[in-house]
């Protein structure tokens, strides 16, 4: 019915042109399943949520002129003052600008019994309003109190430790709550106990849900909130605003500054959005560029499949008019080409299939991506089988217009 012997017999007379198209199915595959893999990932993570508010805060920096460091108090009083300022939900001071990409971070391993395991975890200190500036839940307990702040963190007794350090530090359903911890997420149990007898030890007051505070993407356990005042050449503030306030605050704040203290330099207002973008400029270039590459592919592909299936057309006009004089229909012919593409496409698939896997193996070897799912490797034979279909059904079509007398005309 389909006629694959002299489907077969034509394809082994042309050679070349069946050879490219096989060559063609086979890189399309490899290059749209992989793309579209990398892709969808750099979408999750520009789209993930981060668990902050952070379409609602900005950070702004300031130093003073000479090379003094900053009081407490001062600190104390900015923040009191810019929670004054109509519009503002919160301020406080931080550590380190959310989703900037900068961060201070604790890895360590501990020996528990026979087990030996990581925390990874990001040091961030703020102040008492630290966490409803951020907008981030407080799962258990309480956050800080203005007693709990210190001017040198030997002094600190307590801290509050995001979900993820919970339940990698004390295990999943553990009450944290009293429970007794490093700054670098450890708690003094197991036979790592006697180790950490000399390391300072903070007790657990509360519980925040997990958030991406500092990157878009952690990659860690979670974090660890210091109360901690951390004297230097310049601080930063985070303001939470309400909606649609941002523009005016952003100031309004430094003018609220200035007007506390004009012997200071006000830098580095931004927001946290656009710390966001700064930090996943390269994701997005990857995007543009992942997508390019699947149309440009493509496009390829389907004008290569267009292009030498017209002249297979060109060169068998003389056999479509004898098979139209012979009583061959018109969808006869075409399915003919079209049963032609398919079993073209279908061998370069077979190749395609093992290159796409070995290109997969080295992205997963050389730049730490994921093993492509199976689902995408299926994804992608259904539309390069549809592409090759497509690109070839208009010339195809074409021979139902060939006249059997005009094709014949040589005979």
């Amino acid at each position: 019915m389909f006629e694959f012997g002299p489907i077969l017999r034509t394809l082994w007379r042309n050679k070349i042109g069946a050879s490219l198209i096989i060559l063609q199915s086979a890189l399309t595959l490899a290059i749209v399943a992989n793309a579209t893999f990398v892709l969808q990932q750099r979408l999750q993570l520009i789209n993930q949520p981060t668990g902050i508010d952070e379409q609602h805060l900005f950070t702004i920096d300031v130093k003073p002129l000479g090379q003094g460091l900053f009081s407490v108090g001062e600190i104390q009083r900015d923040t009191l003052e810019l929670r004054q300022i109509t519009g503002v939900v919160d301020a406080s001071y931080i550590s380190d600008k959310p989703l900037s990409g900068s961060y201070s971070q604790s890895n360590r391993n501990a020996q528990d019994d026979d087990t030996t395991f990581t925390i990874s975890l990001n040091q961030l200190t703020t102040d008492p309003h630290g966490l409803h500036t951020l907008g981030v839940a407080l799962e258990q307990g309480r956050f800080f109190n203005d007693s709990d702040m210190v001017r040198d963190l030997k002094e600190g007794k307590v801290v509050v430790i995001s979900r993820g350090v919970a339940d990698a530090a004390f295990g999943e359903g553990v009450n944290p709550i009293g429970q007794q911890i490093t700054t670098f997420g450890l708690p003094p149990t197991g036979k790592h106990k006697q180790a950490l007898k000399d390391s300072q030890l903070f007790t657990v007051v509360g519980v925040a849900a997990d958030a991406n505070i500092t990157s878009v993407a952690s990659v860690n356990d979670g974090v660890i909130f210091l109360p901690f005042y951390q004297p230097d050449k310049s601080v930063t503030y985070l303001i939470r605003c309400q909606p649609s306030q941002c523009n005016q605050l952003m100031l309004a704040v430094p003018q609220k500054l200035k007007q506390l203290d004009n012997h200071r330099i006000i830098t580095g207002v931004s927001t946290v959005m656009s710390n966001k973008d700064e930090l996943l400029r390269a994701d997005h270039t990857m995007v543009v560029m992942m997508m390019a590459a699947i149309v440009l592919v493509s496009s390829i592909t389907g004008l290569g499949v267009i292009g030498l299936t017209l002249i297979w057309v060109n060169r068998r006009r003389w056999q479509i008019g004898v098979r139209r004089a012979l009583g061959a229909t018109r969808m006869g012919i075409v399915r003919y080409f079209l049963m032609e593409n398919l079993l073209v496409t279908s061998i370069g698939l077979c190749f395609g299939v093992i290159l796409t896997l070995g290109l997969n193996q080295l992205l997963v070897e050389y730049y730490q991506m994921q093993a492509l799912p199976l689902s995408y490797l299926l994804l992608g034979m259904a539309c390069v089988w549809l592409l090759g279909l497509s690109a070839a059904f208009v010339p195809a079509l074409r021979t139902t217009t060939i006249s059997p007398a005009v094709a014949t005309r040589s005979i």
